[in-house]
């Protein structure tokens, strides 16, 4: 094989792993912004959720302490929709922060605890 073989097989190769780099590396770049755009989403969830628990927390003070109810429960007509909203934000958030493990996210991305 002369030179100019040799340099046209060289720069084949080149081509060829140059493009494998490119594509690798944009597949690589959409996944950490699928998972960039997954943790805002997280946060999101999360700031609601904070903000329903002290919703919850009020309505409960409002209705043991200034209303003087006797009993109240998950059930209770004033509280009811706030846990149900509850609980549903915290499956949503459980399958983002599942969907970002699968993507290669760290729990200590999230500043949570490993759930092992």
């Amino acid at each position: 094989m002369d030179f100019s073989e040799k340099l046209k097989k060289f720069m084949e190769n080149s081509a060829e792993a140059s493009r494998e780099f490119l594509e690798k590396a944009a597949d690589q770049a959409q996944v950490w912004g699928e998972m960039g755009r997954l943790k805002i989403e997280i946060i999101q969830l999360r700031t609601k959720a904070q903000s329903l628990t002290a919703k919850l927390g009020t309505e409960v003070y409002n209705l043991l302490v200034e209303k003087n109810e006797p009993m109240i429960g998950s059930s209770t007509p004033e509280i009811e929709p706030i846990i149900r909203e509850l609980q549903n934000l915290d499956r949503l958030i459980d399958e983002k922060e599942n969907l970002y493990r699968s993507k290669g996210g760290k729990d200590s991305d999230l500043n949570i605890k490993s759930k092992e």
